[in-house]
């Protein structure tokens, strides 16, 4: 028994160039043994695209609307014989990465006519809602290009994204990323933020969350200015060798206590002058002292050496009223030091008599 089905032909509007059309298959007979078959590889929808004039033929070649199941159709092969004809059947990276007619051989898969795929054009918007899961899957490349803007939300779920090779972002402008943001809120970036509209901002909680790096190396290049802001208590922790190298000026501002604890052996050269200033109290605290100096030039009012110092009270107001005491006593002893140092000279010359194989010469001054 022979099957003969007539193909409903869509309503045309006033102005449209043809109906909806949609390419018949024939039917054999239908049994169990001999399912239905269709003459061709493919099986097409076609819409043609509005009439935007009266003279406007084009319509009736462009799909306003196309679905395409299986290999390339013949109608894809004569739109490749105009300029920009497959334009409205593919998108624009497909077409870009094939040559002359592999465009639409190839758009149903590599083997041409054998492969079959899935092609769908339109001209107006294309949605597709699912009120369960949706999923996508392939086994070679995604490619998703977009004329304008790319938006992906997930309202109470989170956003994962992985790969098993390289992970890259690029932006003609700004690449913000922000944590703890309402949807659609405004951002207004603090007076220190000087991303611009091409640089690149990471924000934690616009200020109030904590941000955490880390990496093996982590290299840090600035063409031009650095600047760090620190509102709290900032905590250098290295377990390694240090290097500061300063090819400029630096200065250093503290306007609170300043206190460092060397345990290691210290080596401190400079090779050019260096002025120091002091309107404070130095106490220093050394259990051994060396120093080597080529020259040496001294402006020194009071000058107040203590060899051996031993505090035997908790009070150091205390033992600094008896410093100053000491330094008036000093100022009246100055000539008395004076006598003995003209002892001491002929003292040394004695003593440079008695070392055979060592010359020592030693001079005293003392600068009031």
């Amino acid at each position: 028994m022979a099957l003969v089905m007539d193909w409903p032909q869509a309503q045309v509007d006033e102005g449209s160039a043809n109906s909806a059309t949609i390419l018949p298959f024939e039917m054999d007979d239908l049994s169990p043994q001999n399912p239905t078959q269709s003459l061709t590889r493919y099986q097409y929808f076609f819409v043609p695209s509005h009439q935007k004039e009266e003279d406007d033929a084009d319509c009736a070649t462009k799909p306003g609307a196309f679905l395409r199941l299986g290999s390339y159709s013949d109608i894809e092969e004569e739109s490749a014989q105009s300029d920009n004809g497959v334009s409205a059947y593919y998108p624009s990276r497909h077409i870009a990465s094939e040559t002359g007619d592999r465009v639409y051989k190839h758009a149903a898969g590599p083997r041409a006519a054998q492969s079959c795929g899935i092609t769908m054009a339109c001209d107006g918007r294309v949605l597709i809602k699912s009120d369960e899961k949706f999923f996508i899957e392939t086994t070679d490349l995604v490619d998703i290009h977009c004329g304008k803007e790319i938006q992906i939300t997930a309202d109470t779920g989170p956003i994962t994204a992985e790969t098993g090779d390289q992970f890259s972002i690029a932006a003609n402008k700004k690449v913000s990323i922000r944590s703890g943001a309402i949807l659609g809120e405004a951002y207004v970036t603090s007076e220190e933020n000087t991303s611009g509209d091409t640089g690149i901002e990471i924000i934690a909680n616009e200020g109030n969350s904590n941000a955490f790096l880390e990496a093996n190396d982590i290299v840090t290049h600035a063409h031009g200015a650095k600047t760090t802001h620190v509102d709290g208590t900032q905590t250098n922790v290295v377990r390694s060798d240090t290097l500061n190298d300063t090819w400029g000026n630096a200065r250093s501002i503290f306007r609170g206590s300043n206190m460092s604890l060397y345990f290691a052996g210290g080596l401190s050269y400079r090779a050019s002058a260096s002025l120091n200033v002091s309107t404070s109290i130095d106490l220093n605290v050394l259990m051994m002292d060396f120093k080597f100096a080529l020259s040496k030039f001294e402006m020194v009012k009071w000058k107040i050496d203590m060899k051996e110092v031993v505090f035997k009270t908790a009070s150091v107001s205390t033992q600094l009223g008896y410093l100053m005491l000491e330094r008036q006593r000093l100022s009246v002893e100055n000539s008395e030091l004076k006598c003995e140092t003209e002892d001491l000279s002929v003292k040394t010359k004695k003593i440079a008599s008695e070392l055979a194989n060592l010359t020592t010469s030693i001079s005293t001054h003392v600068q009031l």
